[in-house]
């Protein structure tokens, strides 16, 4: 009878252990899980801000390539780059 409570005991222990073991190894699972997901959301917030300041880039260049095509632009940039003045303006070159 002795023997039979020995290997009940026994059973009981490395059952225990098995189960204590299962535990450990799903909360470090978890845990590992968690720091993974935490640097994901971390990597995705600076990449929403890079998307965010490539848009506002896209915007701009919209817009510059809109004002290209307008003609103010071509004003602007024949007087600016090319010196071209109006007829009823008068130029004064200053050195």
């Amino acid at each position: 009878m002795a023997n039979k409570n020995r290997k009940k005991n026994k059973r009981r222990r490395t059952a225990a252990m098995i189960g204590v073991l299962a535990v450990v190894l799903v909360a470090v699972v978890l845990y590992s899980q968690e720091m993974k997901l935490r640097a994901i959301y971390s990597e995705q917030q600076k990449l929403q801000e890079v998307i965010a300041g490539q848009e506002e880039e896209m915007d701009r260049l919209e817009y510059m390539i809109e004002y290209t095509g307008s003609e103010s632009y071509l004003i602007q940039y024949a007087r600016e780059k090319l010196g071209y003045i109006r007829s009823d303006e008068i130029k004064f070159d200053v050195e």
